[in-house]
């Protein structure tokens, strides 16, 4: 999925769209020689032992990445399911780690976002 959501500057792909070096039955094509955006992105299901099969991001609809020294948490929605954070048990959780000291959550579906807080927020991706 972080082939669909993820915009990589080095590939001229913009966030939403599938890559071009992606198959659904191969992977991807261009693994060992893929850019430094790829290599570098770290996905949180991946990373967190605490997030279970439900936060996988083919199931979710989402992939969760962290930036500002883990203060802040990204959301990027599939553009074809911009809401399924809103289910159960996502929105729930969501909302209490925004509601954390210190820590920040935001959802895209592309360029528009929200911020979650007390009362949201609507950002937009620069």
């Amino acid at each position: 999925m972080c082939c669909k959501i993820m915009g990589v500057t080095a590939l001229a792909k913009p966030a939403g769209k599938w890559c071009r070096h992606f198959s659904k039955g191969g992977g991807c094509a261009i693994y060992g020689e893929r850019p430094a955006d790829c290599r570098v992105f770290n996905c949180l299901w991946l990373l967190t032992e605490a997030l279970g099969p439900e936060w996988k991001p083919t199931t979710a609809g989402f992939v969760l990445h962290s930036e500002a020294g883990g203060t802040r948490l990204i959301v990027e929605c599939d553009p074809a399911r911009p809401h399924d954070w809103r289910r159960a048990p996502y929105e729930a959780a969501l909302r209490r780690w925004a509601g954390a000291p210190g820590m920040e959550v935001l959802v895209f579906a592309g360029r528009r976002g929200v911020r979650l807080g007390v009362e949201d927020r609507p950002v937009r991706r620069v």
